[in-house]
């Protein structure tokens, strides 16, 4: 598990995004989500939805699924100047 002290000094110091540093933005924000194990909303399709019938495990993936996407979106949108920030939706 990452301290609070590392993962601040990990989220503040991803390059904020501009229009000339996309891929060097994106190569940190790839570096640094997969460093704290946050990449696998990146890296896997989102699960099927569940249902009253889904066993644990599927229960388990979503949830997994769900944290990383959140988490990222939030690491992502951090770097991203508060005049871009709006056109990200929420739920994605």
């Amino acid at each position: 598990m990452n301290s609070t002290s590392s993962i601040f000094a990990n989220v503040n110091n991803i390059l904020v995004l501009n229009d000339t540093n996309f891929k060097k933005w994106k190569e940190h924000i790839i570096i640094v989500l997969g460093c704290m194990d946050l990449d696998y909303a990146l890296r896997e399709d989102r699960p099927s939805d569940l249902t009253n019938a889904s066993i644990a495990k599927q229960r388990a993936a979503m949830e997994k699924w769900e944290r990383s996407n959140r988490m990222s979106l939030m690491i992502m949108k951090h770097s991203i100047p508060e005049a871009i920030r709006g056109a990200i939706p929420e739920e994605t």
